[in-house]
C-alpha cells in the first residue's frame, strides 16, 4: 500500500508538472521569474526591482518550450507569429487589451508596461488597494501564440502548440509568475498610451494606457530632447492617430520616432508653429 501511494503521488506530481507552463526566464531568490528586461544591456535584469506604478519592460523567453518550434512554423500568409500573455493579479484583472507582445530578440518577446496604469484602464483592478503603502502585486498568467499583420493585430488568436495544454497558467513553482516590490509611493511614472508610440498595434488596437513596445523611451511632454549615447540613423513621422506620414510635417503637432544604432526606437511629441 505504501509503495502504491508513493507511486500515485509521484505520477500525480509528474502530470501536474507536465501540464504547467514554464518559461526560460531566470528566477529570483524567491523562485519567481525575473520578467524585467534591461534595455541598456539587452538582457534580463538581476531582479524585478520595480513597484506597481513604475514603468518597465516586461519580457518572456520561450526558448526550450514548445512555443519555440511553433514560432518557427509557417504563419498565415502576410502575417507574423508572436506571443501574448493573459494576466491577472491579487487585485484583479490587469487589462486584457494589453496582452500582445512583440519580438525583442530571438525567442524573447516583450512590451513596456506600467501595471497600475494598465489596471486603471481595465475592468476590475483595485487601483486604490494596489497603490497602498507596502502593497505588493502578485501577477499570474498564461502565455499563448498569435499572429498579426500590418493592418490586423489578431490574424490568428489563442494558438497552442503540441505539448502545452490550452489555458494552463505559467508557474515557476511560486503560484504566480512574478511580484512587484512593496509600494512606497515614491515612484510615480508619467502616464503613457500605446497610440502615442507608433509600433505597438496602433492601427486597429485602440487606445490603451500604460502599454507600448519594449524599451520605449517614455516622453513627458512636447519637444522632449533625446538623450542617448547611440546615434540616430533614421527618423519616422506619425500623426497623433498613429498613421505613418510620408515626410516630416512643416507645422502642427506630430510624433517623431528616431531609430538608433543600437536598435532602440525613441519617440517624442513635436509641435511646430506655422511660420
Amino acid at each position: 500500500m505504501k509503495k502504491f501511494t508513493l507511486l500515485f503521488v509521484a505520477l500525480l506530481f509528474a502530470a501536474v508538472s507536465a501540464n504547467a507552463q514554464t518559461l526560460n526566464n531566470p528566477k529570483d531568490a524567491d523562485g519567481f521569474y525575473i520578467v524585467k528586461w534591461d534595455c541598456a544591456t539587452n538582457s534580463f535584469a538581476a531582479s524585478n526591482n520595480f513597484e506597481a506604478d513604475e514603468t518597465f519592460t516586461f519580457a518572456i523567453d520561450v526558448t526550450g518550450t514548445p512555443f519555440e518550434d511553433w514560432l518557427r512554423g509557417t504563419p498565415t500568409e502576410g502575417a507574423t507569429r508572436s506571443m501574448a500573455i493573459n494576466k491577472w493579479s491579487n487585485y484583479g484583472e490587469i487589462n486584457g487589451l494589453t496582452n500582445r507582445l512583440k519580438q525583442i530578440q530571438g525567442n524573447i518577446y516583450g512590451a513596456t508596461w506600467n501595471i497600475l496604469q494598465m489596471g486603471a484602464s481595465g475592468t476590475s483592478f483595485d487601483v486604490d488597494k494596489a497603490s497602498g503603502i507596502d502593497s505588493v502585486v502578485f501577477v499570474g498568467g498564461q502565455v499563448f501564440g498569435f499572429e498579426y499583420s500590418a493592418t490586423n493585430s489578431g490574424v490568428a488568436w489563442w494558438q497552442w502548440p503540441d505539448g502545452v495544454s490550452e489555458g494552463v497558467a505559467v508557474d515557476p513553482g511560486t503560484g504566480n509568475i512574478f511580484k512587484t516590490l512593496p509600494n512606497t509611493a515614491a515612484v510615480s511614472s508619467p502616464e503613457f498610451y500605446n497610440d502615442e508610440y507608433p509600433g505597438m498595434f496602433e492601427l486597429d488596437f485602440g487606445t490603451v494606457k500604460g502599454y507600448t513596445y519594449a524599451c520605449a523611451n517614455i516622453i513627458t511632454g512636447v519637444e522632449n530632447t533625446i538623450v542617448n549615447s547611440a546615434t540616430v540613423v533614421s527618423s519616422e513621422f506619425y500623426n497623433l492617430q498613429g498613421a505613418k506620414l510620408s515626410a516630416e510635417p512643416a507645422n502642427g503637432l506630430f510624433i517623431k520616432t528616431s531609430i538608433l544604432t543600437n536598435g532602440e526606437r525613441v519617440s517624442e511629441k513635436v509641435l511646430k508653429a506655422l511660420k
